[in-house]
């Protein structure tokens, strides 16, 4: 009884209600087998409706995908769902065979035995190819110069991790519509040479890059200037790397939107002074009211923001580096703590082996948190922490969070070597007429634990 416009708006409903999406399409399929009247409909709207067909290596793509209506499709295959055998590997080269009808290709580990195999089916152009994703273990794999054709001038999104691509450069100059792309051990690009990659992406909003590839010695000598690479779009930039590499990197591009930074660095040298101005000219960042600390076996990171708007971390054996370098960073960027009144600090979940050290390092770094009102440390780091407070006299109980109201702890802070070690900072508080209430931290399961 309804009308086709009525119909197709309830089933646009249907298809937005995450509870009727698969595998990168909603159920559909469901709707069809209704009637014949529904059928027409649903399949005279493949773009209202975002009708697409989702290959797997299960899929018997030869046999059927000649007789199935022409839809764009979407080829999703993993190592759990590839294995070797000889069939699934056909199923999936014959889906991709579908190149003028391919609108999105993931792979993620695939066997070092067949990836070549789905590689050499890649080497030909994909009009309407969007959603690129390939990310496997096989580090020595290759891409050829031919690779999707040597160009994807319809692709938005591109995920590369671990496999080398050495003709990257030629390759982005015909994308130039993506607007999110990560790259992930793709072999080295130079960071003039990736800065000037990224300022033919006008669109780019999130970009993704970690690297192992440290510069090259002779890098000052003969590495020509670049002028300053302006990314008008770009919102979210990650990195994870050398900081001599993000270093030669950010000092050529300008990021006048940037919402969300992650830096993590292996460290390599205790001086990063152009982070302090690529942070400097980010108007957006800041100023902050929360702040969490993380600390693991080879590992230290500081996110601020109730989203994260701002994560800065080292990766190192040496803690006291970890420390050192962290309060350099922010000691420049004071700006960014100097409105934090909510400080998380704790473990990884799954990554703290060995008991934290006490380090005077720690007080360093709390001497810049002049706002803090409320602090949480969860049970494996609450020894270190009070230890590192215990040393401070009275006068300088004070210059350490000197806003501070409330000390959260968590597990039993009752217990007599507790008590002993938080005790001095408690009474030195007390005495300077600024007291600290100690308060039990029963913590829930967030999202940085799971």
């Amino acid at each position: 009884m309804l009308p086709n416009d009525v119909l197709l708006e309830i089933f646009g409903s249907y298809k937005d209600d995450p509870a009727n999406r698969k595998m990168f399409t909603w159920t559909w399929t469901i709707l069809v087998q209704v009637c014949r009247r529904w059928r027409n409909l649903i399949f005279e709207s493949p773009r209202r409706l975002d009708l697409r067909l989702v290959c797997t290596p299960m899929t018997p793509a030869r046999r059927l995908l000649d007789f199935l209506p022409r839809f764009p499709i979407v080829v999703c295959v993993s190592s759990n769902s590839l294995y070797s055998r000889t069939v699934a590997v056909e199923n999936v080269i014959a889906a991709l065979e579908r190149r003028c009808r391919t609108s999105q290709i993931f792979m993620s580990d695939i066997p070092p035995s067949e990836l070549p195999k789905l590689i050499a089916v890649m080497n030909k152009p994909y009009p309407i190819l969007t959603t690129f994703s390939l990310m496997t273990t096989a580090y020595d794999s290759v891409l050829p110069e031919t690779f999707l054709g040597g160009s994807a001038p319809s692709l938005r999104s591109f995920t590369l991790a671990g496999s080398h691509f050495p003709t990257f450069p030629q390759f982005i100059l015909s994308s130039t519509h993506i607007v999110h792309l990560s790259l992930s051990r793709i072999g080295y690009i130079s960071p003039e040479v990736m800065a000037s990659c990224l300022a033919t992406l006008p669109k780019l909003s999130s970009f993704r890059i970690r690297s192992r590839s440290p510069l090259p010695h002779t890098f000052q000598k003969h590495t020509p200037h670049l002028t300053c690479a302006v990314l008008p779009a770009l919102t979210r930039f990650s990195f994870h790397g050398f900081s001599q590499y993000f270093e030669a990197l950010v000092s050529h591009m300008d990021t006048p939107i940037l919402k969300q930074l992650s830096i993590t660095f292996f460290i390599s040298a205790l001086e990063i002074p152009r982070l302090h101005g690529f942070v400097n000219r980010i108007e957006s960042l800041g100023p902050f009211g929360r702040a969490d600390m993380e600390v693991s076996d080879g590992k230290i990171e500081m996110s601020l923001g109730s989203l994260t708007q701002f994560k800065l971390a080292f990766e190192c054996e040496v803690q006291d580096w970890q420390l050192s370098l962290m309060t350099q960073v922010f000691s420049q960027q004071l700006r960014l703590l100097s409105h934090v009144e909510q400080l998380e600090i704790r473990e990884h979940p799954w990554d703290l082996d060995d008991p934290v050290p006490d380090s005077p390092l720690w007080l360093e770094l709390f001497h810049l948190f002049i706002a803090v009102q409320s602090l949480y440390v969860s049970e494996k780091l609450v020894a270190t922490i009070a230890a590192t407070l215990k040393e401070l006299t009275v006068e300088g109980a004070m210059e350490v969070f000197p806003a501070l109201c409330n000390l959260y702890l968590e597990g039993n802070q009752s217990s007599g070597s507790v008590q002993e070690l938080i005790n001095p900072f408690i009474a030195s508080r007390q005495l300077s007429d600024h007291p600290v209430v100690i308060q039990n931290w029963e913590r829930e399961l967030s999202d940085n634990d799971s």
